[in-house]
């Protein structure tokens, strides 16, 4: 394994990058090449590639934490895999502070670019790629194949304009919203389950839920978005899935716990328009943070071996009950469920906030008769 920590007081050069192709972008010339993590890792050591530069503000604190350690972490724990999708890496030669030459090797065929002075830097973008590149392979487990190959453009562009292409490859573009993203790849097993049980349920479906938006509109005949599901099953379920069997048979539990709430509340099934409209409008059993407390509820039944069939009953309105899940129903203001909204209408709105998804959930198991997390 190479070691990342040891470093050389000063850059080695020459440096001499072998089969190289000249692109143009930004209005001037750039190199293209591969090089593998072994390589990048040697270039780090010996100062030639520095990490320095980068716009990201998490980047210039002393160490790395928030989304950008998580973003890190899952590339490296992706590289030491040898799974992970890295996609081009980009790095700067600053052409008014170095001394460099491409030029054709006749013996090889190929042509090379010759660094005399100066060093690569992360000025444009990828710095977040390459430091999981080096973490990976100053890793103990050493599973990191450092003969990994990766394409790699330098950008040769002054301060002014790293500046400008690093702002362009971050900002320019929407993002894919997370139900779109997480409805076509899983990352994590919650997330598995969240697509088995959309896909796999005869109530839910591409037809109810929604999977190019994070969020349905008051119109929509749709129940949910399939975020929602998801996000509700990321940090409520206790289920613990680890392999595929636990996802299939979680799965398969989750679909046919949600046929017997639809069995009770058909609402949480397919609906015309016009009947998903009034039912929005008489009660908050479609809105985002109820499902959040459904499914939190579910996780409880399943921890629990509680028939859902049978925990799900109270929840009806034969026999001229009342509603639970009545807009006006005091126990979910005095949850902090639902609150008005703040005009001069009288009109009430649900609130989203990770307290009140704790709150709906606490409450549903008590109307349900399921033990609540002592934590909620």
């Amino acid at each position: 394994m190479i070691e990342t920590t040891q470093h050389l007081d000063e850059p080695t050069h020459p440096l001499v990058i072998v089969n190289v192709n000249e692109v143009d972008d930004a209005g001037g010339v750039h190199i293209e090449t591969q090089m593998t993590g072994r390589y990048l890792v040697d270039l780090h050591r010996r100062k030639l590639l520095t990490l320095t530069g980068n716009i990201r503000p998490a980047h210039m604190q002393e160490k790395l934490v928030g989304k950008t350690k998580t973003k890190v972490n899952k590339w490296t724990s992706e590289l030491l895999n040898n799974d992970a999708i890295i996609g081009n890496i980009s790095i700067r030669l600053d052409p008014s502070k170095s001394e460099y030459e491409t030029w054709y090797d006749d013996e090889s065929g190929q042509t090379n670019l010759t660094i005399t002075e100066g060093t690569l830097d992360c000025a444009v973008d990828s710095l977040s790629r390459i430091k999981a590149i080096l973490q990976a392979a100053d890793n103990p487990l050493g599973s990191f194949n450092l003969d990994t190959r990766f394409q790699v453009r330098i950008w040769l562009v002054d301060d002014d304009t790293a500046k400008k292409v690093a702002t362009i490859y971050n900002t320019r573009g929407d993002k894919v919203n997370d139900s779109t993203a997480k409805y076509a790849y899983s990352e994590t097993k919650e997330q598995e389950l969240a697509r088995r049980l959309v896909n796999g349920s005869e109530h839910l479906g591409q037809d109810n839920i929604e999977v190019l938006s994070n969020s349905v509109s008051a119109s929509s005949h749709k129940l949910t978005a399939f975020n929602t599901i998801s996000r509700a099953l990321e940090t409520s379920w206790k289920g613990g899935p680890v392999t595929a069997a636990d996802v299939e048979a979680q799965s398969s539990w989750l679909i046919s716990a949600w046929n017997s709430l639809v069995k009770v509340r058909p609402e949480y099934g397919k609906l015309s328009t016009p009947v998903r409209q009034a039912q929005r409008s008489a009660n908050i059993a479609s809105t985002a943070v109820v499902i959040y407390g459904l499914i939190g509820a579910m996780s409880t039944m399943y921890a629990e071996h509680i028939d859902p069939e049978v925990a799900f009953k109270v929840l009806g309105t034969e026999d001229g009950k009342s509603d639970v899940f009545a807009w006006k129903n005091p126990i979910w203001s005095r949850a902090g469920v639902v609150a008005p909204t703040g005009s001069d209408s009288g009109t009430l709105t649900t609130r989203n906030s990770f307290p009140a998804r704790r709150a709906a959930t606490r409450v549903l198991q008590e109307i349900m008769g399921l033990s609540s997390d002592p934590t909620d």
